[in-house]
Order: structure tokens, then sequence, then C-alpha cells
């Protein structure tokens, strides 16, 4: 008896999909993920200020929790049963305060290419009809997604409350050389695309500009703000208008402009690059908005002669009379004249004189 092999031809693209179905985890369709675009930062309302930063630089990590869907009124425990899926259309104001992040919690995402790509294994999904917190009787088109964001993702920051409206708290390590902000969007539908966040500013920039008026180079050997600064702030989401507040909380910190000594040119200036950060706390007593006992000191040499730096030169602290705002950078200037040491202050093309003592007036 003759044996008969027929070929038989199988195409190509059947066995690569038979190749995914057996080997390839399974994996939720990529129409299903939330897409963040690329973040932005919201300006300054000063006028004429100079931003600390007005985008996220390019590889920004942040971190975002996201909530739609939320617990019942008399929950016992976190599970699918206990969720309100009806709740998902309400609108953040109505659903605050049985909120929990259901969506995304502390999932980290990294800004490039005018869009943002998730660092952390799980991204956060739209909700589907498939889905066990839903139920039939849910419609997840009309859900309504809040979005709680804070950069850099980082454990400076904490989320206060797991159930309930969230506060996102942050402490401030002195000295500190690294802007920290925050943002929150509130009733996004998927219908909307991606989701477009805002980031506020939580600290106030300080800058150094030295001012040479004489006719001699001068070195400055040492520059260093010293204080008692505020250390910790409250960012309150209960409305779809966060309201941020700093605490009385005070971290003593000597922060340095200047790592090694630098010449002046005479009759010339130099700002130095070295930002500091400052929380700033509007509702502080007697002027003391960035902290109490706020002095700078430091050294200089003009004609051969050390000179030493302290300002203000009697006291140990300088107010400023007007309230700083977060994202400005207020640049400090020192201008030298002789042995003499001044200092002014300004945003942009604004500039405040301080009086004889060193003490910062604003009127």
């Amino acid at each position: 008896m003759t044996l008969r092999i027929r070929n038989i031809f199988i195409p190509a693209f059947f066995l690569t999909l038979a190749a995914c179905n057996d080997n390839a985890p399974e994996q939720t369709e990529e129409k299903d993920f939330i897409n963040f675009s690329a973040p932005a930062v919201a300006e300054t309302t000063e006028s004429r200020a100079t931003p600390v930063q007005s985008s996220l630089p390019e590889g920004s990590i942040f971190a975002v929790n996201g909530y739609c869907i939320p617990l019942s009124a008399g929950y016992s425990s976190v599970s699918d049963e206990q969720y309100n899926p009806a709740g998902g259309a309400f609108a953040w104001n109505d659903k605050s305060a049985l909120a929990y992040p259901d969506v995304m919690n502390g999932a980290t995402l990294k800004t490039e290419n005018a869009r943002c790509s998730y660092t952390s294994a799980t991204p956060g999904e739209w909700y589907t009809p498939n889905n066990p917190k839903v139920h039939n009787a849910a419609a997840p088109a009309d859900f309504k997604y809040s979005f709680l964001a804070y950069a850099p993702a980082s454990n400076n920051f904490s989320i206060e409350s797991s159930v309930g409206a969230p506060k996102l708290a942050y402490t401030v390590e002195y000295p500190c050389e690294e802007d920290a902000l925050y943002a929150f969007a509130a009733d996004h539908k998927r219908e909307n695309g991606d989701v477009k966040l805002q980031f506020h500013h939580i600290l106030s920039g300080l800058s150094v500009k030295i001012n040479n008026f004489n006719n001699e180079d001068i070195t400055v050997s040492d520059l260093t703000l010293n204080g008692k600064f505020y250390s910790s702030a409250i960012i309150d989401f209960s409305t779809a208008a966060p309201a941020m507040s700093a605490g009385d909380a005070l971290s003593h910190a000597a922060m340095p402009f200047i790592s090694q000594p630098i010449t002046v040119a005479k009759e010339s200036a130099l700002t130095v690059s070295n930002v500091l950060f400052v929380l700033p706390n509007p509702k502080a007593a007697d002027g003391n908005y960035l902290g109490v006992e706020k002095t700078i000191t430091g050294s200089f040499t003009y004609k051969g002669e050390i000179i030493e730096i302290r300002i203000p030169k009697e006291g140990d602290n300088f107010n400023f009379s007007r309230i700083p705002k977060p994202g400005v950078n207020y640049t400090l200037n020192i201008n030298f004249t002789g042995s003499e040491v001044k200092l002014l202050l300004s945003t942009g093309e604004e500039y405040w004189e301080s009086d004889s003592e060193g003490n910062l007036n604003f009127n």
C-alpha cells in the first residue's frame, strides 16, 4: 500500500495569531487606557514676574490618583460590592466625600514628545460595562473622572485620606533646589479624549544678582540664606477648585547661593545660577511670609580687604511686607558700593529698595 502525504499550506498570519494566543499574556485593548497630554503649568498672576518654570521639563516623572466610582454611603470595606456604580456619573463636588482612588492609585507617568507615557506597571483604564464595579445598571459612557497629580513623584508627597476627599501633603526638605507642583482635573469624561493636567506651583523661588558698583573687581567668597522656613503644605481637594495652605511648622536651614568664590568685574553685574525654593505662608504674622530669623551672611574681598556680609546689619530677620507668590522667582539684588552692601528685591522689572537696616519694605 502506498502512503500518500499531502502538503498542507497554512497562511503565515494564522501561524502568527496562534503563536500570540498561545504564548502572549492577555492584554487590555489600548483604547481602554487613559492617556494624558503634555501637562501645562499655570502662569503666575503677579505682574511682570519671572516664573520659576512655565512647563514640566522633558522627562519629568509625576504621580497620579484617579477617581470615578464612589463608595456606597453605608460601605463597610473597599470591595467591588461596596461601590455605587450610579455615582460614576456624579460631579466631583457631589461624590468627593465617598471618593476612593479606584482608577489609579499612585500611577507614575513620564513627559516625553508632547505626551505622557506610563512608567508604572499598571496604567489607568476607562471603565467598560464588563467591569465588576459597574454592574448592568450603570452607563460607563456617562462616567466622570477626576485626577489628582503631583510632581516630582517623590516621598515628599503623601495622600492623607484613602476614602473621601483627598488631601495632598507636601514636606519641604531644606536646602531645596527642586520645584514642587500639583494638578487637579475634575469631571473629565472619556469622550473628551486625553486628560489635560494643569500644574500649580507650591514654592517660591529665590535667586541672587550681584551688582558691583565699584571701579574695581570684587570676589564674593560666601553668600548664604539662613533662617527658619515653613516646611509643610496641605492641598485640599474637597471641591473642584483645590485650596492650598501652609502649616506653622518651621525648619532651620542654611542655604548657600554660591558653592565657591566668584569674581564680579568692576561696574558689572552677575546673576548666580542657583535658585533656592521656599514655601510661602500668606497667613503668617508680622510679614514673616517666608519664615523667621532670616539673614543673609557671607564675605567678599574689596581692595584686598575681606569684608563680612550681614543683612540686616542689626537684628535677626528681614521681612517681606508683600506676600510672595508660588511660582515666582524673586531676585535678591545685592549691591556692593565700596565696603557697603545693600539688598534690593525684584520680580521681573519691578524693584523695591530695602531700608537702611536691610529690611524689604514694599509700598
